[in-house]
């Protein structure tokens, strides 16, 4: 066999290799296909009962990303529930919700849940601030959440 074609086929087998090795690893670092788990907050506050909808979770490493959209009958000014692992105990985590409802009514501008560090639960406000919400009425909640855990 010609030298120049047996250091083609050498350079293009080690080609190939490197390949494997790559797909390999994209495996392990893809989020295979029914990651999301469906959990039961173990306990709320500012609902009637515990409310109705979507409490879903992924859990990568100490990445935990959150997803909540629910509804029931309010009773209190704050709200919350407990998450699925308690938060790191440094940092803390805040964003916007993407939807909310207040007695009944769409809450038409920004609107926010939070993630103290250290905390075992998720609190929503009604604005960007600490706005509470009606202690009666329609209560939802429409979130995707993301912090480390403890």
């Amino acid at each position: 066999m010609d030298d120049n074609l047996m250091a083609t086929l050498k350079k293009m087998a080690l080609e190939i290799a490197g390949l494997r090795r790559d797909v390999e690893d994209l495996k392990r670092r893809e989020i295979p296909a029914g990651l999301w788990k469906a959990w039961t907050p173990a306990s709320q506050t500012g609902w009637t009962a515990m409310p109705t909808g979507t409490f879903r979770y992924v859990n990568i490493g100490k990445l935990v990303i959150l997803e909540i959209n629910v509804t029931g009958t309010s009773n209190k000014a704050t709200t919350g529930i407990a998450l699925p692992f308690t938060a790191a105990s440094s940092g803390g985590w805040t964003g916007t919700m993407g939807f909310a409802m207040n007695n009944g009514a769409a809450i038409l501008t920004a609107t926010r849940w939070n993630i103290a560090a250290g905390a075992g639960r998720i609190d929503f406000f009604t604005d960007m601030g600490d706005a509470g919400w009606a202690a009666s009425g329609t209560k939802l909640v429409n979130c995707v959440a993301i912090y480390e855990r403890a």
